[in-house]
C-alpha cells in the first residue's frame, strides 16, 4: 500500500522548515526525475512543447526545459505569463542559456497555431493545487493539446483535474503519463481522473518516501497487497472452508450469480435459501438458514417486501459475518444490520446515497455524491465505526473507521449487470473462509479486478459477463 495526500504543499513545506531542503532543491529533483523519465524516449532530432503554466508547475518545467536544451529541439509556451518567484527565476535561467546559444534548436511560442510538429508534449500549466473551474483559454488550449498525435505526459497532475480529483471544466488534459512529485495525490485516484491521468509514475525529490512522507488514513492498493486464500493443509475437508448462505428473491440469478461465484472463490459449502428452480448441481437449496451457516450474503436480486424474521432470530444468537447488497439497502430493517460487527456494504453511487438518506448523514444527489466520494465515507463510517463501506465506482472505495483504500485496478469491462453480484460471492466467500470484513474487502476487491484484467487480456472489454468473470477467478 502507498500512501495518499490531498495537499502534498504541506510536505514540501515540512521538507523546508524541517529538514532544510529549499523548494529549489526539490525543484531541480522533480526536474531531473522528469527528465530521467524522457531520456530513453529522446533523439537529437526529438520534438518537445512544453506548456509551462504561471505558478510553481510551470516553473518544474521550465527547470525541465533547461536540463532538455541541447538535447532535442524545444518549443516553450506560457500562455498565463510568469507569477511565482520560482517560475520567474527558472524562465530567466533559460532564457540566458538560450541566448548564449543564440536561441538554437528553441523556440518560445506566443501562441498554438495546429498544426504543431511535435512528438511529445509536457503539461505543466496547473498542477496539483488546481481548484478553480477552466477559462475559455485554458479550455481552447487543453483541446488543442488534445487533439496532437504525440506523447502526452502531465507534470504533476493533468491540467484541468481539480484537487479533489473532479473535473473543473467540460476538459482535462489527456495524458499517457502523468509524473507526479514527491508524493501520490489522491485527486489522482478519483473516478473523474481515471480517464485522464494515464500510467501514474511517483518522482523522488532527492529524499527518500519514508522520509518526505508522513502517516495518512488514505491508502492506494498495490498489486502486493492481495493474499488470496491459498489452501495449504492437506488434512481437511469441505467444513474447514466454511459454508454460506445466499438468499434469494425475486430476481434469483443475482443470488445464484453470488453462490456460484463463492463457490469458485473457495468457500467449502454454498447453499441458497429460496425456491430455486433449475438450480445448478454445485450448490445446495435450503428453507432456513443452515445451522453452520459461517456467513451471509443479502440483497442481490432480492426485491421488495421479503420477510427477514428468520435471519434477525439467527443473528440473535449467531455473530456471523453478513455481506448486505443492492435491495436490502431500501428496506425499512436496514438500519437494525448496521449495529452488527461484522458487516460488509458494497453499494454503487445511487445506493449509497439511499443509505445516507436514511441513515440522516445526508440527503444527496448521486452527482453530488461522486464530487466528494471519500468525505461522504468517511462520514458514514464515523457514524458506523463496525461497518465495511465498498463503495463501487471506476476506482473503488473501501472505508473502515475513517481509513480509505483505493482500488486503482478496476476496469470498464465490469460496467455490465451482475457484476456486482460475482464480487459479492467473492466477498462472502473470504467471509466464510475466516478473513475479516476488512481483510474480505481488500482482497475481494483485488481479486474481482484481476478477473477482469486477465479477461480483458484475451478477449474484447466489452464482452465480458458474470459466468465469464467467474471463470477467471480459477486462473488468479
Amino acid at each position: 500500500m502507498k500512501n495518499l495526500f490531498f495537499d502534498t504543499r504541506i510536505l514540501d513545506k515540512r521538507a523546508n522548515d524541517e529538514l532544510l531542503i529549499p523548494s529549489e532543491i526539490l525543484m531541480e529533483n522533480a526536474a531531473r526525475g522528469m527528465l530521467e523519465f524522457l531520456r530513453p524516449k529522446l533523439s537529437s532530432n526529438s520534438r518537445i512543447l512544453l506548456v509551462c503554466g504561471s505558478g510553481d508547475n510551470g516553473a518544474d518545467c521550465l527547470a525541465l526545459a533547461r536540463m532538455l536544451y541541447g538535447m532535442c529541439k524545444l518549443s516553450i509556451y506560457a500562455p498565463f505569463g510568469v507569477k511565482s518567484t520560482l517560475c520567474q527565476w527558472q524562465l530567466d535561467c533559460l532564457k540566458r542559456i538560450a541566448k548564449a546559444q543564440n536561441f538554437q534548436d528553441i523556440e518560445f511560442l506566443e501562441s498554438l497555431t495546429p498544426p504543431l510538429n511535435t512528438e511529445i508534449v509536457v503539461d505543466g500549466i496547473f498542477g496539483a493545487g488546481f481548484k478553480g473551474e477552466l477559462n475559455a483559454k485554458s479550455t481552447e488550449i487543453l483541446k488543442i493539446l488534445n487533439a496532437m498525435n504525440a506523447l502526452k505526459i502531465a507534470c504533476d497532475m493533468p491540467s484541468g483535474i481539480t484537487q479533489n480529483g473532479t473535473l473543473g471544466g467540460e476538459i482535462a488534459f489527456k495524458a499517457d503519463f502523468t509524473l507526479t512529485m514527491g508524493a501520490l495525490k489522491v485527486a489522482l485516484f478519483c473516478d473523474e481522473a481515471k480517464d485522464f491521468v494515464g500510467e501514474v509514475q511517483q518522482l523522488p525529490l532527492g529524499i527518500s518516501p519514508a522520509i518526505f512522507e508522513t502517516p495518512s488514513p488514505i491508502q492506494l492498493l498495490e498489486k502486493s497487497d492481495f493474499k488470496p486464500p491459498v489452501r495449504e493443509k492437506q488434512n481437511t475437508h469441505k467444513g474447514n472452508f466454511g459454508h454460506l448462505c445466499v438468499y434469494l428473491g425475486e430476481k434469483q440469478g443475482a443470488g445464484i450469480l453470488c453462490a456460484l461465484s463463492a463457490l469458485q472463490s473457495g468457500a467449502g459449502l454454498v447453499s441458497v435459501l429460496g425456491d430455486a428452480k433449475n438450480l445448478p448441481y454445485s450448490l445446495m437449496q435450503t428453507t432456513e438458514i443452515p445451522h453452520n451457516t459461517s456467513a451471509i450474503a443479502l440483497g442481490m436480486g432480492l426485491g421488495k417486501g421479503q420477510s427477514l424474521e428468520s435471519l434477525f432470530e439467527f443473528l440473535h444468537t449467531r455473530n456471523v459475518p453478513l455481506l448486505l447488497d443492492a435491495d436490502i439497502f431500501y428496506y425499512t430493517e436496514f438500519m437494525q444490520f448496521l449495529t452488527l460487527q461484522n458487516i460488509i456494504l458494497t453499494p454503487h453511487p445511487k445506493e449509497f446515497t439511499q443509505i445516507l438518506k436514511v441513515t440522516g448523514i445526508a440527503t444527496i444527489s448521486t452527482q453530488e455524491l461522486q464530487k466528494d466520494r471519500i468525505a461522504y465515507a468517511q462520514k458514514f463510517c464515523s457514524h458506523y465505526p463496525n461497518a465495511t463501506l465498498i463503495l463501487k465506482g471506476a476506482n473503488t472505495l473501501i472505508a473502515h473507521n475513517q481509513r480509505i483504500w483505493i482500488n486503482p485496478f478496476g476496469n470498464n469491462a465490469l460496467a455490465k449487470g451482475g457484476s456486482g453480484d460475482v464480487l459479492s460471492g467473492i466477498l462472502s466467500a473470504l467471509l466464510t473462509q475466516g478473513y475479516s470484513p476488512l481483510d474480505s474487502a481488500i482482497n475481494g476487491v483485488l481479486m474481482h479486478s484481476f478477473c477482469a484484467e486477465s479477461y480483458c487480456k484475451k478477449y474484447n472489454n466489452f464482452s465480458l459477463n458474470p459466468l465469464d468473470l467467474i471463470e477467471q477467478i480459477r486462473y488468479i
